[in-house]
């Protein structure tokens, strides 16, 4: 029974293996988020990476101040996004991604 309790374990890990990269310049890392929640860097956002395996259920809202900007859940890159933001929520499954 622990075993299979290890396994189911393990299969939500790897469905939820999703990651978020921004950076406050070009080619400067500054961020990177693994898990889920509301998350706000401390600078405006100039470019990111959403990283989401294909049916994970986990998606992505970029948020300025309480404004949504973007939505993402397919993985997606953008080295120069056209709304700013400051702010990210992520979430998987039903969780609602709220922007307040």
């Amino acid at each position: 029974m622990m075993l299979y309790k290890f396994i189911f374990v393990l299969l939500i890990a790897h469905l939820a293996s999703f990651h978020f990269e921004t950076w406050s310049e070009n080619n400067y890392t500054s961020k990177t988020y693994h898990q889920r929640g509301t998350f706000v860097p401390g600078f405006i956002i100039k470019s990111y990476r959403w990283e989401s395996p294909s049916g994970d259920g986990c998606c992505v809202k970029m948020c300025y101040g309480s404004r949504n900007v973007r939505y993402w859940c397919s993985s997606y890159s953008n080295g120069l996004p056209s709304s700013k933001f400051n702010k990210i929520v992520i979430g998987c499954g039903d969780e609602q991604l709220v922007c307040n």
